[in-house]
């Protein structure tokens, strides 16, 4: 808890402003970054027990600024389970943006899609999730400041956000769909078998 004190401090020693919502970018999203009016850049590797992205196509860069007049603290590159991480190392970001004040997070990816009905390039909202890895993150002492020793997933997603996304695509005449996502270690893709498998119990896609 101490170290994400450090890194929170840290953050907010170079912020005049309190972020409302915090947004991680993944794969192939990282356009988003040309709409934000950028106040302050920080890379990684110069935040006090930050991780460093390992991923190629991942810039590794902590942006701070506004996006459409909402501040904003936005992860340009994220890490993952595979890369060697502990749950708690590739969630750490996610808690020192708890610390620093946002209310809502926004996380995108790149992923496989299973559900018969979908293209490629489509587009999904998640509605509930699946979770195969082998690590929680909330294993261990819990932190009261961060949230409840056991939460309920039941809403874990926020439904009014979704209703207005789906609202917003419909607006833009944008194809959309809603689903369950399937959350595996990796780094290998899945087999056959275990692509049934997870549209057995529900999965409408994979990633890691």
């Amino acid at each position: 808890m101490q170290n994400i004190h450090v890194a929170a401090n840290y953050i907010k020693n170079q912020l005049d402003f309190q972020p409302e919502t915090g947004i991680i970018l993944g794969t192939g999203l990282g356009g988003l970054v040309k709409l934000i009016e950028v106040e302050k850049e920080i890379p990684y590797d110069k935040i006090p027990h930050f991780p460093v992205s390992t991923v190629e196509s991942h810039h590794g860069k902590l942006l701070l600024g506004r996006l459409n007049g909402k501040k904003v603290i936005v992860m340009q590159g994220r890490f993952h389970y595979y890369e060697g991480y502990t749950m708690r190392q590739v969630t750490f970001p996610v808690r020192v943006m708890k610390l620093l004040g946002i209310e809502r997070l926004f996380v995108s990816n790149a992923a496989g899609g299973l559900n018969p009905e979908f293209q490629i390039a489509d587009l999904m909202i998640l509605n509930d999730h699946i979770n195969l890895q082998p690590d929680n993150p909330l294993t261990g002492p819990n932190y009261d400041k961060l949230g409840p020793r056991f939460p309920d997933m039941f809403h874990a997603y926020d439904q009014k956000l979704i209703d207005k996304a789906l609202n917003i695509a419909k607006t833009m005449k944008c194809g959309v769909h809603q689903g369950v996502y399937a959350a595996v270690p990796g780094p290998n893709l899945e087999t056959p078998a275990e692509y049934r498998y997870l549209r057995t119990i529900g999965a409408d896609a994979v990633g890691m």
